[in-house]
């Protein structure tokens, strides 16, 4: 059964993971409006569950630019790390949205996902309030 509720796309940008303990560089293999996998093959690697901030260069020659993201490693495998997006600020949504419409097959059905919830009350954890 598919879990995930939000279109992932590739998107030929880079991406910069920072975390107490580190800082990993690499390209996004996959972004979301929900997450992100940067793949980069060597570097070090956050714990899974560790915290840190994710950056998006959209333009290398302009930083100015750059979506930054507060993120939770969710995976963390030898050729990069999947990333769940804690806090997306309102000035990055709306370029983080229009990037993912722009490499999605259908970009009307990005704007519907806005409006469902990224999580059934079953996927939650049964013990949490």
């Amino acid at each position: 059964m598919q879990k995930r509720r939000r279109t992932r796309v590739s998107t030929g940008k880079e991406a910069t993971v920072e975390w107490a303990g580190g800082r990993l560089e690499g390209g996004l293999r996959d972004v979301s409006l929900k997450g992100a996998y940067v793949r980069a093959p060597e570097g070090g690697r956050p714990a899974e569950g560790e915290e840190g901030t994710v950056r998006i260069h959209l333009d290398p020659q302009n930083p100015a630019l750059d979506l930054e993201i507060r993120c939770r490693a969710v995976r963390v495998e030898d050729d990069g790390v999947a990333l769940d997006f804690l806090e997306v600020p309102a000035e990055a949504f709306s370029h983080l949205l229009r990037l993912v419409q722009y490499n999605a097959p259908d970009p009307d059905g990005i704007e519907e996902e806005i409006l469902a919830p990224a999580f059934r009350r079953e996927d939650q954890d049964p013990g949490g309030e």
